[in-house]
C-alpha cells in the first residue's frame, strides 16, 4: 500500500470506504477487542475501525497498523491519530500479543517482482508453514497466513483479495489450510468492481471462529455494493473446498441457472459429453526464439535466396487466421503470409542468412542459446487441429492444409479415432463456450485465456453420428467464412443440440443465460458500467 507512483511495482490498490466498513462492522462486534491492519496504506481500513468502536462506545480502541512503504506510513502518522503504527514488513512482525481481528487489503504482486530481499521473506513464511510457493504467485496469499497465525483463538480475519483465490492451483494448499484454521469461511462477490482503474477482480473473503475448522465455503454473490449492505444477494450457497481443490469451479458452478445445472448433470450421466482429453491431447505451438529472424519476410527470402524446402508453412497467430478469407472450419485452401526458416538440409543461401542471424547476435538469445544447432526450432510438428487462444469465441479448426503453428496458438493432436471433421462438428455450438466458461481462468483484464491442461478438460459433445458428419460440417464452414465465429457457435446449437440431441429451444436458451451471465461477471466492462 503506497502511493500512485508505486502502486505498479508493489501490487498496492486502495480500498474504498464502503468496503472498509462493511469489513470492519464484520470483525469488530466488542469494543474491548484489539485489531490489526498489516498493510494499512492511505488508512482507509483504520479509519473504518475507528468508526466502529465509536459506534460501540470505545473511544481509546486497542487498534495497531503496519505499513513497509515510508510515504504512506508517515502520511498517516501525520493525521494524530490514536493508533499504534509501525514502519515495518509485515513478514517481520512477531507482537508478543495476538489480536481479535486483523482486517485490509494485502498487495497484490507477484513473488517474481518483489525485491530479492523481500520475496525471501514471504517466502520463508509460507515454507515454516509447509507451503511452496512457485514464483508466479501473489504475495496477498503469505500476508493471509501470516495474519491467520497472529489471530486469537475465536479470532477473524477479513481480507479483500483477488477472485484468482477461487481458481488458481496455488491457493489450493490455501484452502487446506484455511479450513483446518478456521470455522467459518466465506466470499462474498460483488459484480460491481471495487477498483474500476485496475484489472483485478476481487472478493471479500472472510474468516471466523479461528480455531475450529469446517470443509466448506459460504458463498454470496451481489450485483452492487448497495445491494451488498441491503443483503439482497443473487447467490447463496454453499461450496465444497474439496471441489475448490480438484478444479471443479464450484463458484462459476453455482452461477448457472437451475436448468442449465439439471441439464449438464443429464449430459454427463448420460454420457452425452465427455473431455476433449479422451480424444486429443492439447499442446503450444512451436516457440522459435527471435521472430523476425525465423519469419523472413518474401523479400528476405528472394535476398538470400533461402531454399523452399526449408521454409515451412506455419499460422503464427489468431489474426492471420482471421486475416485468410478461405480459412472456414479448416485450412484445406488457406495460402499463409507467414513461413517458418527451418534449415534441416542447408543450402548455400540458407548459410548466408544463419550467418547474418549471428551477426545480428539472433543466436545468443535466451531460446537460441539454449539449443544446438540454435537455428533448428525444437518440437515442430503438423498439428490435426488448431485452436486460437484468446476471446469469448476461440476457432477450432482443421489444419487440412498442414500448417505448424506458433505458441501463440495452440496445436491439438487427436489420439483416438475421431476424425477432424467430427471434432469439428462436437465443438461449435453454445455449450462448448459454457464450458470454457466454467473451465477455463481469465487474465487479470477479464479475457480469456486458453491453456492445454484446461483445453484438455473441457467436456463437449461426445459425438456426432457419421452419417451427419459431413452436412453439420459444410454448413458450419460457409457459416464461419460469411458470419464469422459467434455465428458458428449459433448454427452448431440449430444443427448439433437442437437436432442430433433434441434439445428444447428453452434448454438452449437456458444454456445461452448462463453463459451470459458468466461472461457478464468476469467482463470487467460489464462490472464497471
Amino acid at each position: 500500500m503506497i502511493e500512485m507512483l508505486s502502486k505498479r511495482e508493489t501490487g498496492s490498490f486502495y480500498t474504498c470506504s464502503s468496503v472498509a466498513d462493511y469489513i470492519s462492522r464484520w470483525a469488530i462486534s466488542d469494543p474491548s477487542q484489539s485489531l490489526l491492519e498489516p498493510s494499512f496504506g492511505d488508512g482507509s481500513f483504520l479509519y473504518s475501525a475507528i468508526s466502529r468502536f465509536a459506534e460501540l462506545g470505545q473511544v481509546s480502541p486497542h487498534i495497531y497498523g503496519v505499513e513497509l512503504q515510508k510515504a504512506p506510513f508517515l502520511a498517516f502518522n501525520n493525521t494524530g491519530t490514536d493508533v499504534s503504527l509501525l514502519n515495518h514488513d509485515f513478514f517481520d512482525y512477531f507482537p508478543n500479543t495476538l489480536f481479535d481481528s486483523i482486517i485490509g487489503n494485502p498487495p497484490y504482486v507477484r513473488l517474481k517482482n518483489l525485491s530479492l530481499e523481500s520475496r525471501e521473506k514471504a517466502l520463508a513464511a509460507m515454507k515454516a508453514h509447509n507451503f511452496h510457493l512457485p514464483l508466479n504467485a501473489s504475495l496477498w496469499m503469505p500476508f493471509v497466513v501470516h495474519a491467520t497465525e497472529l489471530l486469537k483463538a475465536n479470532g477473524r480475519l477479513g481480507f479483500v483479495l483477488p477472485y484468482e483465490i477461487t481458481y488458481v492451483r496455488y491457493a489450493f494448499r490455501l484452502w487446506d489450510y484455511l479450513s483446518s484454521h478456521f470455522g467459518s469461511l466465506s466470499v462474498i462477490r460483488v459484480h460491481e468492481d471495487f477498483f474500476p482503474n485496475v484489472d483485478v477482480e476481487t472478493i471479500i473473503f472472510l474468516a471466523d471462529n479461528k480455531g475450529a475448522s469446517t470443509d466448506t465455503v459460504h458463498y454470496l454473490a451481489y450485483t452492487s455494493l448497495s445491494k451488498l449492505f441491503a443483503g439482497n444477494h443473487v447467490i447463496n450457497t454453499t461450496v465444497s473446498i474439496a471441489d475448490i481443490c480438484n478444479m471443479k469451479r464450484p463458484f462459476e458452478q453455482a452461477m448457472l441457472h437451475s436448468e442449465t445445472k439439471s441439464l449438464l448433470n443429464q449430459f454427463k450421466e448420460s454420457g452425452s459429453i465427455r473431455p476433449l482429453i479422451n480424444d486429443c491431447k492439447f499442446k503450444i505451438g512451436y516457440v522459435c526464439g527471435d521472430k523476425y529472424f525465423f519469419h523472413p519476410t518474401p523479400n528476405i527470402q528472394n535476398e538470400y535466396n533461402l531454399s523452399d524446402a526449408n521454409l515451412l508453412p506455419c499460422l503464427r497467430n489468431a489474426k492471420e487466421i482471421n486475416g485468410i478469407p478461405s480459412i472456414g472450419v479448416d485450412t484445406h485452401h488457406a495460402v499463409s503470409p507467414s513461413k517458418l526458416f527451418y534449415p534441416a538440409t542447408i543450402l548455400p543461401g540458407d548459410k548466408a542468412y544463419i550467418e547474418f542471424g549471428e551477426s545480428q547476435d539472433v543466436h545468443k538469445g535466451f531460446k537460441c542459446r539454449n539449443r544446438s544447432p540454435w537455428y533448428i526450432t525444437p518440437s515442430i510438428e503438423v498439428p490435426d487441429l488448431i485452436l486460437t487462444v484468446f476471446g469469448d469465441v476461440p476457432k477450432l479448426i482443421a489444419n487440412d492444409g498442414g500448417f505448424v503453428v506458433s505458441n501463440s496458438l495452440l496445436s491439438g493432436i487427436i489420439t483416438s479415432g475421431q476424425s477432424k471433421k467430427e471434432m469439428i462438428c462436437r465443438w461449435y455450438n453454445s455449450l462448448t463456450l459454457l464450458m470454457i466458461e466454467l473451465g477455463i481462468h481469465s487474465l487479470g483484464g477479464g479475457t480469456l485465456v486458453l491453456i492445454p491442461g484446461e483445453v484438455d478438460r473441457l467436456e463437449i459433445i461426445a459425438m456426432v453420428p457419421e452419417e451427419s458428419i459431413f452436412d453439420i460440417y459444410q454448413a458450419l464452414d460457409i457459416c464461419m467464412i460469411e458470419k464469422g465465429a459467434s455465428a458458428t457457435y449459433k448454427a452448431g446449437d440449430e444443427l448439433v443440440l437442437r437436432r442430433l440431441y433434441h434439445l428444447s429451444q428453452q434448454q438452449i436458451d437456458s444454456i445461452c443465460e448462463s453463459l451470459f451471465f458468466l461472461r457478464s461477471w468476469r467482463n470487467p466492462t460489464e462490472r464497471r458500467s
